[in-house]
């Protein structure tokens, strides 16, 4: 959320509680933060616009290329050009109209390739495309394919590489990282014990600059100066009588605890909308 002056960063969990929760699905998994290359724009189930932000990192597979046979008995080369995908997220145009964005991460030697071949490039939009349709189970314009003003969309995120686990028994799951985002496309979790959310106010000298509300499932945060202010919708309905709040002046960064309310409880019954 912009505030006047500066963003908020809020985080549901943190990357080592994901981190432990991959492993019982007997996965390893690494974080990295991509390089933006492009953003490309096209339509999501002929309903809202989406981009994809073509991105790169060097722990991606490299491109590769061996010979083969095409459906039409014609030889040639085919290449091969690993990527990672990150969950499509919710946000807004400059019109205030909603859209959809993914991030696909490329190795660097592909995308070197692709800005010095247009018909490379056009292979690697074309496997974008064709891996977020398969992962996610959705539909893209691939004819109506455009090229953004800017090199990326919305705000970077650290995307994930998963890697089975060599001798771990995976338990069954069914538990994704977009659970723990706070977001409204979020799917349904795994109810947690707790919600932990970090928000970093730079110009805020003390806690008791800010006034702090968490009421059903909403946290409302302001302060006047600085102004700042985040109004924040939680995945779950909490028992702010138990929260608590915690301010770090070295980092200026706020660290709010809330404890869930356990399914079925009498205040979350009453909490529920009609």
């Amino acid at each position: 959320m912009t505030t006047d002056h500066h963003i908020m960063n809020t985080h549901l969990h943190t990357l080592e509680e994901i981190k432990l929760l991959e492993q019982e699905r007997g996965n390893s998994v690494e974080f990295i933060h991509p390089t933006p290359f492009r953003a490309v724009k096209t339509s999501l189930d002929g309903q809202r616009k989406c981009f994809i932000n073509i991105c790169s990192c060097d722990r991606v597979g490299k491109p590769e290329c061996r010979s083969g046979v095409s459906e039409e008995g014609r030889r040639g080369w085919c290449w091969s050009l690993p990527h990672s995908l990150h969950p499509g997220r919710q946000d807004t145009d400059g019109k205030g109209n909603k859209i959809v964005i993914y991030d696909v991460v490329f190795h660097p030697d592909t995308l070197h390739m692709a800005g010095k071949n247009k018909r490379f490039m056009d292979m690697v939009d074309d496997a974008a495309i064709r891996g977020i349709q398969g992962a996610f189970k959705v539909t893209l314009d691939h004819k109506n394919v455009k090229e953004a003003r800017t090199k990326y969309k919305g705000t970077p995120q650290p995307c994930v590489i998963r890697r089975p686990i060599p001798g771990v028994s995976a338990r069954e799951s069914f538990i994704d990282l977009q659970d723990f985002r706070c977001s409204r496309d979020s799917a349904q979790s795994p109810r947690p014990k707790e919600i932990i959310v970090t928000v970093d106010l730079p110009l805020l000298k003390s806690a008791s600059d800010a006034s702090l509300e968490v009421k059903d499932k909403t946290l409302l945060l302001e302060s006047r100066k600085p102004a700042y202010r985040l109004e924040l919708p939680l995945a779950y309905p909490v028992d702010e009588d138990r929260g608590e709040a915690k301010f770090n002046k070295q980092k200026r960064q706020l660290a709010i605890t809330l404890p869930v309310l356990p399914p079925g409880s009498f205040r979350e019954s009453v909490r529920k909308p009609e």
